[in-house]
């Protein structure tokens, strides 16, 4: 796996999430261990003016600007560095030929090697950063050997020891941080997948969905109206013949035209009839007059008066929905009456609408017997079997509570997101 294929995964590097506020811990370590440095270094020397005056204050100052330099270049141009392995590359390496040159200025400058190490899991592949660290430890623990070699071994052992068991910590820490972020940028990951899995499954339901109305209203376009078309032509043809028949008397012509007049006429009323009815199964009249909130209003009012039974309806404020679910909420309530009325004998019954949860929600209760399924789902498309058939192709739902003495109530739940209308 080349370093390019392991920064496009999205637990490569370790902080890749949240890469800005670890940027800032880096600089923010780098600024502190530099500071102290040049505090030690001039304290050193006795004061400010006393090494400015030296022969290696010039060399001290550039390798100081170097170090400064590095790290901004690190910090505004890390999108770009981290989205070129070749960068990476060489950036990595440079800031440390940087920061150990900074060591033979004085080497309170050693503590940027903390800096460095954890830079290494802000660029590099997490296992490149863990053997960075693994190679510093080891390193210094030699140079602790090398040089604590006169001052015996029990204190070279305890500084041995300590090393690595800092070394140890923080590698464990950085593993512990690496867990975490990779088993987040997992779950982001198989959230973002079943979201786009869920709305494609939304979308392809509502195409089937469309597809199904299609084809049904050109069943019944088909099965009425171009029959009921074929048959009015037929009769005028019938009539045309009847006036162009030669030597015919005028009344006779009209006698024979009329029976067909008649027929055109009726086949045209009762064609009329189906133009109706299929534009009232496609939209309403009552959302063509009045918006969804008035309508439902006007129909439980109407409902209430009819039947003698007290109801309320109580709907909040609703974002704009697409006509589909406006139809599917409209004729859920007129269902939910009707069977109120057929089934359940109440008293009163309460109609809300709201949206919860991402939910647009239209809620039927009453006071009633109770009712059964199978008293709901009489009637094909009109019973509980029909509201589910229509909610399906959005991912909505139909609940149903129902309870022998305290009544009914009917719940239907589309999701904001597949029914809302686009701004």
């Amino acid at each position: 796996m080349t370093l390019a294929s392991r920064h496009r995964q999205p637990v490569e590097p370790l902080f890749a999430s949240n890469e800005q506020l670890w940027i800032r811990v880096w600089a923010t370590t780098q600024a502190v261990a530099l500071a102290v440095g040049c505090y030690v270094m001039v304290d050193a020397v006795g004061g400010l003016h006393t090494w400015l005056a030296s022969p290696h204050a010039a060399r001290s100052i550039m390798l100081i600007a170097l170090v400064v330099a590095y790290h901004v270049i690190g910090i505004r141009a890390y999108g770009w560095i981290i989205r070129h392995p070749w960068a990476v590359s060489l950036f990595v390496p440079a800031g440390w030929v940087i920061i150990l040159t900074s060591l033979t200025v004085h080497g309170t400058f050693g503590l940027l090697i903390l800096g460095a190490i954890l830079q290494g899991f802000i660029f590099l592949p997490f296992s490149w950063a863990i053997g960075t660290l693994t190679l510093v430890v080891l390193l210094t623990a030699s140079v602790v050997v090398w040089r604590g070699s006169a001052q015996g071994l029990g204190l070279v052992m305890a500084r041995v020891v300590g090393l690595l068991a800092t070394g140890s910590t923080f590698g464990t820490v950085m593993l512990y941080i690496h867990r975490v972020n990779r088993d987040s940028a997992i779950r982001s990951r198989l959230l973002d997948q079943l979201d786009r899995a869920q709305r494609d499954l939304a979308e392809r339901s509502r195409e089937a969905g469309v597809q199904e109305e299609r084809q049904r209203l050109a069943r019944d376009i088909h099965d009425t109206l171009a029959q009921g078309f074929a048959s009015v032509i037929k009769h005028l043809e019938a009539i045309e013949l009847s006036f162009a028949a030669p030597h015919a008397e005028p009344g006779e012509v009209i006698r024979r035209a009329v029976p067909h007049l008649t027929n055109a006429q009726t086949v045209s009323r009762a064609s009329l009839g189906e133009i109706r009815r299929l534009v009232w199964a496609l939209r309403p009249p009552q959302l063509v007059e009045d918006t969804l909130p008035a309508a439902i209003e006007r129909i439980v009012r109407s409902w209430s008066e009819a039947n003698g039974i007290a109801a309320s309806c109580t709907i909040a404020e609703l974002p704009a929905l697409q006509p589909d679910a406006e139809v599917i909420f409209l004729r859920a309530t007129q269902e939910a009456l009707s069977n109120v009325a057929r089934h359940a004998e109440a008293s009163h019954v309460s109609v809300t609408m709201h949206c919860v949860d991402g939910l647009a929600m239209l809620s039927v209760e009453d006071n009633g017997r109770g009712l059964v399924d199978s008293a709901l789902s009489g009637g094909g498309k009109t019973g509980l079997v029909g509201m589910r058939e229509r909610v399906t192709p959005f991912g909505g739902r139909v609940l149903i509570e129902n309870g022998s003495d305290s009544g009914t109530g009917l719940v239907v739940a589309l999701p904001l997101a597949a029914v809302a209308s686009p701004p």
